[in-house]
């Protein structure tokens, strides 16, 4: 069940918002795994993505201090969270239905590896994100429930799903 429901919410934060960054002039910045959102004071909105790379390439404008390997960072976050789904649903098909019936282990090391993969994904955005990106250069970021709530529910709930496979394997 805990596998189950982490797949839903590592696919539900594939897209979220992860953190919200706010500017002096009233501008608030909404990064995800696949682009950020500027919401202007005006009522106005420009947005770029990295996951196709569309959009205002001014916003996606990469820091000139140490930026491009906080943007490669930032552009795993996207397939660390898909790879994170896709590995728990491999993770309910070995643990659960136990297909196929002869590697009880290998369920035991996907499950294992779920927390691991979420992790980096919550870091890559949390960590790179403003310092990745010149507009978010300064800005303080602050966790939006909706998508980094979703994705660190997702890697507790495979972290606990990992403990209770590995005492009951015992």
């Amino acid at each position: 069940m805990l596998l189950t429901i982490s797949a839903i919410l590592f696919q539900r934060s594939a897209t979220s918002s992860w953190i919200e960054l706010a500017s002096s002039d009233g501008s608030r910045y909404r990064v995800s795994p696949i682009g950020m959102v500027e919401a202007r004071s005006t009522g106005s909105s420009t947005e770029c993505r990295w996951w196709p790379r569309i959009g205002s390439t001014q916003l996606c404008a990469i820091n000139d201090t140490g930026g491009t390997e906080n943007m490669t960072w930032l552009r795993r976050a996207y397939p660390l969270t898909v790879i994170a789904l896709w590995a728990s649903v491999l993770a309910l098909f070995l643990n659960a239905l136990r297909v196929p019936r002869q590697a009880p282990t290998l369920g035991v090391v996907v499950t294992a590896a779920l927390p691991v993969i979420g992790g980096l994904a919550i870091w890559s955005v949390w960590n790179g994100a403003a310092r990745a990106l010149s507009v978010l250069e300064g800005l303080s970021p602050q966790p939006v429930v909706g998508g980094l709530g979703l994705i660190g529910a997702a890697t507790t709930l495979t972290g606990i799903a990992a403990v209770m496979i590995v005492v009951a394997r015992r």
